[in-house]
């Protein structure tokens, strides 16, 4: 009786044994399902075996799945993963723009291009095509004139999982925010693209009646000696700063804009209204927003036309993003990524985005931050701005920087880094002017020493000083004096 019993048991827990091995042999062939996959990918274009030339885009989607949901990255010929943005341009989907002028490495080709999908950190899809690079071609292949979801694609069914290496920039780990935030899904994207950094050339424009010289003059008679000291800084090209406070961005702009023009001269200007500025800090506030912001570049865009202009977008943006929820972070780069691509549009406007100082975020993570933020089609980053860090930690850094996002240029802020930094940054004591703006800065990579913080401009209600933004003369005697 013992005996059947036991044989009886061995029998079930046999059987058991084969259950649940099943079960787990079935669970590895439903291959992401914890992540809510669909399908396998899409790619619009290029399609397999076509011949390209110029600057083409990259277009694909994860059947089934908002665009938004998920990661997608392309690579050639199994090299780095380079991040595509979110296009709504047509039906919603992933999208780069590539200059396939210089792909040379392998003659013609051909080459493999790799779109590969992630979500929640894990590799959902992946699928290659084969292209060739031939403008001589006679199958040489241009961007369609429509591109609708209709397009035949390259449908694919979802890999079994791969072990694939996270993606990297030059060799720099990247960390991943989530996914993009739906209150961004209706903002319009542009479509990125390669640009060329391009020296800045000409002369910078001077306000008449800025705040430097309306003091020179008001201490004219009874101040010598500190009028002079404002017109050392009246005589210097400086940024205006625009944000929530200009009531139509696009007139006040355009003014900007026609004064430069009339005078010669190139404006240097300062967007600074993306939402949650400043983390709730001094300088807090921003458009509501994000389609509110898209609309306020739109009209901020509007206001230089076709003119020369230099931009430094969202100061603080990138740097100080870290306060925010992960699906903020998303959002915000994305917004920073359309604000670019709107700028750009006008091939006279260079654009830098705000990547930091040397003392805050690691070059690595800030070149992550400023690919995501479509650097690759601004002219560059800029560094230090309204910030006191000294122009040789600044070249290291922004070199760093460089090399991980494409060997971009950069412009450094040193408008009052005269005297390093004493690890304040509201309104410290000891700060002094530094390097007059030049585009004369001894090394290539640095397209321009710029006054992009107003010397004299208070940081915020510390230290004595007024509200952030206001002209506060006492300081600005200080900086020049600090500098004798």
């Amino acid at each position: 009786m013992e005996k059947t019993k036991s044989i009886s048991l061995s029998l079930q827990s046999k059987l058991l044994l084969v259950i649940v091995s099943s079960l787990l042999s079935v669970s590895l062939f439903i291959p992401f399902s914890s992540v809510g996959a669909e399908g396998g990918i899409q790619i619009w274009w290029p399609t397999n075996g076509t011949h390209l030339n110029g600057t083409q885009p990259l277009k694909a989607l994860v059947e089934g799945v908002d665009p938004s949901a998920y990661e997608m990255f392309w690579q050639v010929d199994g090299g780095t993963w380079n991040w595509m943005d979110v296009s709504l341009n047509g039906s919603p989907h992933r999208e780069t723009s590539i200059d396939f002028s210089g792909w040379n490495w392998h003659g013609s080709g051909p080459y493999t291009i790799t779109f590969i999908a992630r979500q929640q950190g894990r590799v959902i899809a992946q699928q290659s095509v084969q292209i060739y690079v031939d403008s001589a071609h006679p199958e040489a292949t241009s961007l369609p004139t429509t591109f609708e979801q209709t397009t035949s694609p390259v449908s694919t069914t979802v890999p079994a999982p791969v072990t694939t290496p996270e993606p990297t920039l030059a060799s720099t780990p990247v960390t991943t925010p989530a996914p993009v935030a739906t209150s961004v899904a209706n903002v319009p994207v542009a479509a990125p693209s390669t640009v060329t950094s391009v020296p800045i050339a000409g002369n910078f424009y001077v306000a008449a009646n800025s705040a430097a010289a309306t003091q020179a003059s008001a201490w004219a008679q009874n101040r010598p000696a500190d009028s002079s000291a404002m017109q050392v800084l009246a005589a210097q090209p400086t940024a205006a700063w625009f944000g929530s406070w200009n009531s139509d961005v696009t007139r006040d702009v355009q003014r900007l804009v026609s004064a430069a023009a009339a005078q010669g001269t190139m404006p240097i200007m300062v967007a600074y209204n993306i939402p949650q500025r400043d983390c709730g800090g001094f300088s807090g506030g921003g458009s509501n927003n994000p389609a509110g912001y898209a609309a306020w570049i739109r009209s901020f865009a509007a206001g230089i036309g076709s003119s020369r202009a230099i931009v430094i977008l969202e100061p603080d943006a990138l740097a100080q993003m870290a306060c925010l929820s992960q699906s903020d972070q998303m959002t915000r780069m994305q917004l920073m990524s359309d604000a670019v691509s709107t700028l750009k549009n006008n091939p006279n406007t260079q654009v830098y985005i705000d990547g930091g100082h040397s003392g805050w975020v690691d070059a690595g993570t800030m070149a992550s931050r400023l690919t995501r933020s479509n650097v690759n089609h601004a002219d560059g980053f800029a560094l230090n701005v309204s910030n006191f860090m000294p122009n040789a930690d600044e070249v290291v850094y922004g070199q760093k920087i460089s090399s991980g996002v494409g060997g971009k240029h950069f412009v450094i802020d040193t408008s009052r880094n005269g005297a390093g930094s004493n690890g304040q940054w509201c309104n410290p004591s000891n700060a002094v002017i530094g390097v007059r703006p030049t585009t004369q800065t001894g090394n290539s990579l640095v397209d321009a020493f710029l006054w992009l913080k107003v010397p004299g401009e208070s940081d915020g209600a510390c230290n004595g000083g007024p509200n952030a933004g206001n002209w506060w003369p006492d300081y600005a005697l200080q900086l020049t004096r600090n500098a004798r």
